[in-house]
C-alpha cells in the first residue's frame, strides 16, 4: 500500500469528526452561560432585597424614636399625661421624600403594660413587589 492511499483512508475515517465536537462545545458553553446568567440575576435580586430589609429596619427604629418623642415630650413631669398620650398614640408615618427611606411607611402604637411602663410597637414596610420587606420592633420605656 502506498503512503498516499493510507493517508487518504485515514482522512476518510475522520470525515465529520469535528462537527459533533463543535456541537458538543456549543451546547456545553450555552448551558454554562445560562447558569452564569441565572446566578448573576439571583445575586442582584438578593442584594436589592438586603438593602430594602435594612431600610425597613431603620424605618421601624425611626418610628419607635418618634413614638417615644411623642410619648414623653413636651412635658414628662407627671405620669398621668404620659399615660393619656400612650393611650392615644397610634401614628402612621410616611417616609417618602426622606433620603434612604423612600417607599417606606411605618406604624407605631403604645400600650400601657402597667402604670409607668409602656410598650411601643412599630411595624414598617419598604419597597414593593418582590423586593418588599417588613420589620417590627417593640421597646419598653419606663416613666
Amino acid at each position: 500500500m502506498s503512503p498516499d492511499l493510507f493517508q487518504h483512508r485515514a482522512m476518510r475515517k475522520q470525515d465529520g469528526f469535528l462537527l459533533p465536537v463543535a456541537l458538543f462545545i456549543i451546547v456545553v458553553m450555552g448551558f454554562a452561560s445560562l447558569a452564569l446568567w441565572r446566578t448573576t440575576s439571583q445575586s442582584s435580586i438578593a442584594s436589592v432585597q438586603e438593602v430594602v430589609t435594612v431600610q425597613a429596619l431603620y424605618a421601624a427604629e425611626s418610628a419607635v424614636q418618634r413614638g417615644l418623642s411623642e410619648l414623653f415630650y413636651p412635658n414628662a413631669n407627671a405620669r398621668p399625661p404620659v399615660d393619656n398620650r400612650c393611650a392615644s398614640l397610634n401614628t402612621s408615618i410616611d417616609f417618602s421624600g426622606i433620603n434612604g427611606l423612600n417607599l417606606c411607611t411605618a406604624q407605631v402604637q403604645c400600650e400601657l403594660a402597667e402604670p409607668g411602663l409602656y410598650n411601643l410597637s412599630a411595624s414598617s414596610q419598604c419597597g414593593s413587589g418582590p423586593t418588599r420587606a417588613v420589620r417590627s420592633l417593640t421597646v419598653q420605656a419606663r416613666f
